[in-house]
């Protein structure tokens, strides 16, 4: 009997320690994601710098954009080491237009590196690279709070999903040294600085909403 007692209150303990995990839902909407259109980018009003302590420093958010995108993940890659995994702890390679509603991998096959998102493309395809630049992109998603970080982990591939918030630019120090990290403000840019730094705020995912 003391066995199954003991059994039991370790089920029960790790059932409340997975539900302690999941994001709390804010709202749900029933109506389709709309993946066509590029994401809307505007002048951000405000001027407010948002800071934040991480392991070994602290560092100084500034929102350069509001931002909103709304497509189909196409890759996602965790990441939890040194500075920048604990302020951005998954990086999502989003794709709308076209590519949002055809079965991409027939064509294209995306994968992530450190950082970096990779496609790799068909010949004859109905996709050339320059449609593939400008209609995919790869976002360092820096969460607002921990109820959207929670959100972020349960995302998968093929998911739709609609993101808001802002593309930042951020400074500080880590372990006596300075940092940064810089966001692209243009969908159309490749190599070194063409990914967005999104500081996001509120994010959709199928019809589950959380902020």
């Amino acid at each position: 009997m003391r066995r199954r007692n003991c059994l039991l209150l370790s089920v029960i303990f790790l059932l409340t320690l997975s539900g302690c995990e999941r994001p709390k839902l804010t709202g749900v909407e029933f109506e389709k994601i709309d993946t066509s259109q590029d994401p809307r980018q505007s002048p951000c009003l405000s001027e407010v710098t948002i800071s934040r302590r991480i392991e070994g420093g602290s560092v100084s958010i500034t929102p350069l954009a509001e931002y909103e995108i709304s497509g189909v993940v196409v890759s996602k890659k965790s990441y939890s080491d040194d500075w920048e995994g604990e302020i951005s702890p998954v990086d999502l390679a989003i794709a709308w237009g076209k590519m949002a509603e055809a079965p991409f991998d027939r064509y294209i096959t995306f994968s992530h590196g450190y950082r970096w998102y990779h496609y790799q493309w068909k010949k004859g395809g109905p996709f050339d690279v320059l449609y593939i630049i400008t209609h995919s992109a790869n976002n360092h998603i820096i969460p607002a709070d921990e109820n959207i970080r929670r959100a972020l982990k349960t995302i998968k591939k093929r998911d739709g999903v609609v993101m808001k918030g802002y593309l930042v630019n951020l400074k500080g120090t880590y372990n006596g040294r300075e940092v940064w990290w810089k966001t692209s403000l243009s969908r159309s840019d490749t190599g070194n600085g063409s990914c967005e730094l999104f500081y996001v705020s509120k994010v959709r995912i199928g019809t589950k909403v959380y902020e």
